[in-house]
């Protein structure tokens, strides 16, 4: 099998929780085999009410690039599958494997904390639509600058006969669509007072463009410019792993209680530890997983070097009650 040219993506900056800085390659039926990381530097800025923290023993509000070089090195991304947003496998026309964590698709832990009555911990407000690459806003958002392509090939870009890209067509086309973030709810063992099993865990994907459309496993848009493109026909698969496309919301009369759970991630735990003013510290641990989705529709040649920037916002709230 020919290998194809590599997709590499940059993702500019993930603020709030998160700054990066790094080049990902996409290889999900083109076989890649080189990897560039052009640096990483993560922060983490929450408001006073939630800390944060990568250890789970030194919180604060700021977590600075050389702490985040100690602990991630040089990861790389490459475009990756998963069905459950734990457990992430090669796939396409490359040898069907598990994927290697931070070489693969980038991967850390998470520690919150909070001192306030409520315990929920959500992702929440989605403002891409209203964010630019070259701005900022409050919120949570992933965004691309965006590239002009061309196509060398007719293929089906969605899901009616008018969305047809024919060979020569110039259009432009953003990596972001095909960015997927799971977050994986963790028991905390050095918390003697979190006492739940496996399954009071919650894992959480999200599609942060909000366009199921184009989501998982469709038979238009990359799947169909590389059948076109190779005269190779792969099996879609069957079964779709279960995505949320939206966030939660708040309730406009009361900030801090949630209007549904759609993306509450954990649930902090009572801890015996306590801060100066003895009260006492309710904590939470998560792992974050960000890859690019191989059977995303947006997932092809039309990304490569695209720069994406990407923002994650999270709350502390009371949990919608379940009727």
């Amino acid at each position: 099998m020919k290998n194809l040219r590599k997709i590499y993506i940059s993702i500019l900056s993930m603020t709030f929780i998160m700054l990066i800085f790094s080049t990902v390659t996409y290889a999900w039926i083109t076989m890649s085999t080189i990897n560039n990381i052009e640096g990483l530097s993560l922060t983490a800025t929450t408001a006073s009410e939630l800390e944060i923290s990568l250890d789970g023993i030194t919180f604060g509000n700021q977590i600075d690039s050389s702490i985040i070089e100690v602990y991630f090195g040089n990861p790389t991304l490459k475009d990756v599958t998963s069905k459950d947003g734990v457990e992430f496998t090669r796939g396409g026309l490359r040898d069907y494997g598990l994927a290697v964590p931070n070489e693969d698709y980038m991967t850390f832990e998470l520690w919150f904390r909070t001192t306030k009555r409520e315990h929920g911990l959500y992702l929440i407000n989605n403002v891409s639509p209203t964010v630019m690459y070259d701005t900022t806003a409050k919120g949570t958002y992933v965004v691309s600058r965006g590239r002009s392509w061309e196509s060398n090939v007719d293929f089906l870009n969605g899901n009616q006969i008018g969305e047809m890209v024919y060979k020569g067509d110039v259009n432009f086309y953003y990596a972001s669509q095909a960015v997927r973030i799971s977050v994986e709810e963790l028991k905390d063992l050095d918390n003697e007072l979190d006492l739940r099993i496996d399954e009071d865990l919650k894992v959480f994907i999200y599609d942060p463009s909000e366009n199921e459309v184009r989501g998982y496993g469709k038979p238009y848009g990359a799947y169909s410019y590389f059948a076109q493109r190779t005269g190779l026909f792969v099996e879609i698969p069957s079964d779709v792993p279960n995505t949320s496309y939206r966030l939660t919301e708040m309730d406009p009369m009361n900030p801090y209680q949630a209007l549904d759970n759609d993306s509450l991630l954990a649930v902090l735990q009572e801890t015996t530890n306590q801060n100066q003013a003895g009260k006492t510290y309710y904590q939470g641990k998560v792992r974050i997983n960000i890859w690019i989705e191989g059977w995303d529709a947006d997932a092809f040649d039309s990304i490569i070097l695209d720069r994406i920037k990407m923002q994650l916002e999270f709350k502390i709230a009371n949990p919608a009650q379940s009727l």
